[in-house]
């Protein structure tokens, strides 16, 4: 069963004590021999492997900026003094794992250097567990504590977050350069599986969030553009051909056709209605990151808009770049 959807969004809403929660029941199913510790007071030590001498630090912050890296990038260093000097009479400290949420947008670069750095100053090993390394973890579970997990974690009620969830799926899934590469395909009316499948995932994490009452529409405006543009490409008259899909020629094995001139209208049609759905997917990308930026993230993808692409003059052989 893939539960990848009901993660990315337990990664999205859980951050300090909530997700710290979710990574004590996650590790002590998934790693043997695991013992959390409890809050406050923990000396710098979120949970241990005495057997192996491997000791877990974690930050959950609310949002992934500059901000929380330069907070992990000081945490990191403050509790690890702190664990060597209040638990190294318990078990050798051989390994020092850093885990962050960073809601599967990477580790900083930064972050990354920092700990490298930790592990040349204090002569042990480091390393960096982000949302896909607990996600690794989580799939080796037996599947009756994954859905347990999931069970008890994942979203079961609309919240005030729940537009920041969309929004960080948005950011991270289909940033504006990755939509360009979708929006380039269109003119020729054939679309890669793999960018189809990307666009059918994220309607289908979005649909999964329970979004209040005021955020409704404006998600499920994105929901439906996203349904339309994608459902196109699945129609009847379309199949799939090296990796992508297209219109489906096949009945020109038949010639000469008698149905010649119906299959050449329905074609036309289909794009007609492939490319009026990417500028209303287009236009609702936009009214989406709109909402987000008013009321949420004034820099929400960089202060970017989302745009297509079209040939203007085929004389010339001039395109245009625009907004809808």
């Amino acid at each position: 069963m893939d539960y990848d959807t009901e993660l990315e969004l337990i990664f999205h809403r859980l951050d300090g004590l909530s997700f710290q929660r979710f990574f004590n029941e996650l590790m002590t199913y998934g790693v043997h021999g695991f013992c959390p510790v409890r809050q406050k007071m923990d000396g710098g030590n979120d949970g241990f492997v005495k057997e192996t001498g491997t000791f877990y630090q974690v930050y959950a912050p609310e949002s992934v900026n500059s901000t929380s890296t330069n907070i992990a990038i000081s945490k990191l260093v403050d509790d690890f003094d702190k664990l060597a000097e209040n638990w190294h009479y318990i078990t050798k400290l051989e390994e020092y794992i850093f885990v962050i949420n960073e809601k599967f947008k990477g580790a900083d670069k930064r972050l990354i250097e920092r700990v490298l750095k930790l592990e040349t100053d204090r002569k042990i090993k480091t390393k960096i567990f982000t949302a896909t390394h607990l996600q690794n973890i989580f799939y080796t579970l037996p599947l009756e504590k994954q859905g347990r997990l999931i069970s008890k974690h994942s979203i079961s009620r609309a919240n005030k977050s729940a537009i920041k969830i969309a929004a960080d799926i948005i950011s991270m899934r289909l940033p504006i350069d990755r939509w360009k590469e979708i929006d380039e395909q269109v003119p020729f009316f054939a679309l890669k599986v793999l960018d189809l499948d990307l666009l059918s995932n994220i309607r289908s994490s979005l649909f999964a969030i329970n979004f209040s009452e005021d955020e409704m529409n404006v998600s499920k405006e994105l929901i439906e553009g996203i349904n339309s543009f994608v459902n196109l490409f699945y129609s009847k008259i379309s199949t799939e051909k090296n990796g992508e899909r297209t219109w489906d020629n096949s009945w020109k094995n038949t010639w000469p056709n008698p149905n010649a001139r119906f299959h050449d209208e329905e074609l036309r049609k289909w794009q007609e209605s492939i490319s009026d759905a990417s500028y209303k997917l287009c236009a609702t990308l936009n009214k989406f990151a709109n909402h987000v930026r008013q009321n949420h993230f004034p820099d929400f993808l960089d202060h970017s808009n989302y745009t297509i692409i079209r040939l203007t003059d085929a004389l010339t052989d001039e395109y245009t770049e625009f907004q809808p």
